[in-house]
Formats: structure tokens, sequence, C-alpha cells
């Protein structure tokens, strides 16, 4: 067993073979709330689920928050196998997520002295989240200590980027970033915008296309032009759209050096304000620990 535990939560993305391999604890990043019945994602709702109910009637579909004590129980079962904790959570600046986790380490800290916790902002989210994560778990595979771990995934952070394009402004609206009658009108005339995670954790905008073809290759771009190497680790997400994500992964593999490319799902927690058929691609090159 590693020395390390790492947690994180859904909106990373780690498929669950890995998560079993890495022995890295998923737990999800908040309430799904659809026409008033609570759920919990990958629990008690599939993401495929979840992205149905979205289409059935986005205005039905919300989320809410964790609060500090399931993040309190989840540490104290870790605590349980290892004293030595890493929990990598989606940005601060996109959820409240690190904010309430901290409230948690606190109480965690005057039940427990001998548990050492750290809580880590991601700083992003989605594939870029995940390739963090599967950095840090690595580490501690190798039996690094919890300081070691975590300059693992500082390094990560430091090398990873994040690109998403969304296949329609539909349900942008979510967001807060334009009002429901303007992402339906922008939604009529097919833009897909094209954002960037920045250092801050929040997305920019950066263009926009008119087809997903056009999007594909913009992503390429944009990766070729912002990768230290054209030798690059992959992780892919998609809203609802195995299909999309495997288009994608081909033209990768026609334009990089991919040492891996892993698809996984992006979380309705997240995606219920990008809208089916989005998709997000994290990247970073070889990691030396």
């Amino acid at each position: 067993m590693a020395k390390v535990m790492v947690m994180t939560d859904r909106v990373a993305g780690i498929p669950r073979e890995l998560a079993e391999e890495y022995q890295i604890n998923v737990i999800p990043a908040a309430h799904i709330i659809f026409d008033g019945q609570d759920y919990i994602e990958g629990v008690t709702l599939s993401v495929t689920e979840a992205y149905q109910l979205i289409k059935k009637d986005p205005d039905k579909f919300t989320t809410s928050a964790l609060n500090p004590g399931y993040f309190l129980e989840e540490y104290q079962k870790l605590s349980q196998k290892s004293p030595d904790i890493l929990h990598i959570v989606l940005s601060s600046a996109l959820s409240a997520n690190f904010k309430t986790a901290n409230l948690a380490a606190e109480t965690l800290k005057k039940e427990s002295p001998k548990t050492n916790l750290r809580v880590f902002d991601a700083k992003t989210v989605a594939g870029a989240q995940g390739l963090i994560v599967l950095a840090a778990a690595r580490a501690a595979a190798q039996g690094k200590s919890l300081d070691e771990v975590v300059k693992a995934a500082e390094k990560a952070r430091e090398k990873t980027k994040g690109l998403m394009m969304l296949d329609t402004l539909r349900y942008v609206y979510r967001t807060g970033r334009m009002s429901k009658l303007a992402s339906r009108m922008a939604a009529l005339f097919n833009i897909k915008p094209i954002n960037r995670v920045n250092e801050d954790g929040t997305l920019d905008f950066v263009d926009k296309v008119r087809n997903r073809e056009a999007g594909y290759q913009k992503l390429v771009d944009l990766i070729k032009a912002d990768a230290e190497s054209n030798s690059l680790h992959f992780m892919i997400m998609h809203a609802a759209a195995p299909e999309m994500a495997e288009r994608f992964s081909n033209l990768l593999r026609q334009s990089f050096d991919c040492q891996r490319i892993l698809i996984s799902e992006y979380s309705p927690v997240m995606g219920y304000g990008a809208g089916p058929g989005a998709i997000f691609v994290g990247y970073h090159p070889d990691i030396e620990f």
C-alpha cells in the first residue's frame, strides 16, 4: 500500500481502473438535484443518466455543495489506512470545495492530530485536474513521502494545460455568463467557443469555430503553440459525446508523439453549464519526480 493516500473529486474524471490501481479515493464534487430529487453522481445517478436529464430540462437540473462533514468522514476513513493524505480539489476559482475541504481539515487536525492532511488546489478542472491527480498518485505508489507527493502535484500543476470546446452555447446561461435568450440565439448560429484554463483556475475565451472538425484542428494548433514538447500525455473528457472524443483522440495521435491518451466522461456537475457535446483536453509532457 502507498504511504500517502490520494483523494480527489469526480470532476477529475479518473477512470475506475486507474483509481483502483493507484488507490485513489474519488468522491462526488457536489450533489445533483433534478426536479427536487437529490442524486449522487456515480452512485445513485450515472453520468449518462445525468446528461439525459440535462437534455430533458436543463432548468430543473442544479447542483448543491457538499458540507464539511462529508469531507471529514472521508478523511477519517482514509486515516485508517494511512496517516498521510493528499486531497486534490478542483479549481477554487470555480467551486467552494477547496474552502469547504479546509474547514473539514481544521476539524480533523483537532480530532486526529497525528493525521497529516494536505488540501491541494488543482487550479484547473477535468482532464487537466485528472493528469495532476495521476501524477501525484504515481509518486505515492513509488513510496514517496507526503512532501514529495505534494511536490509532484505542484510540478504537474505547473506543466499541465487545459482547453475546452463547447458544442453549443444553448446551456451556457447556466454559468451566468450569458442570458438564456442570448445563449439560445447564439446556439442558432452554431458557434462553438474554445476556452483555456488560465493560471488562476478560471476559463478564458480563446477563439470560436463553426464546425467540429475546425474545432478539433484549432485545439491541435493551440496545443502545438503552447506545449513545451511534441511528446505529450493527454486526458480527453467528453460530455455525453464518446464518438467526438474518439475522433479527437485519433487526430491527436496523428499530430503528436502521444505517450498516453486517456478518455473519460466530463462530470455533469461541471457539464450542466457546458452542455452535451463539450470536449475538454488536458495535456502535459513527461514529468520527472
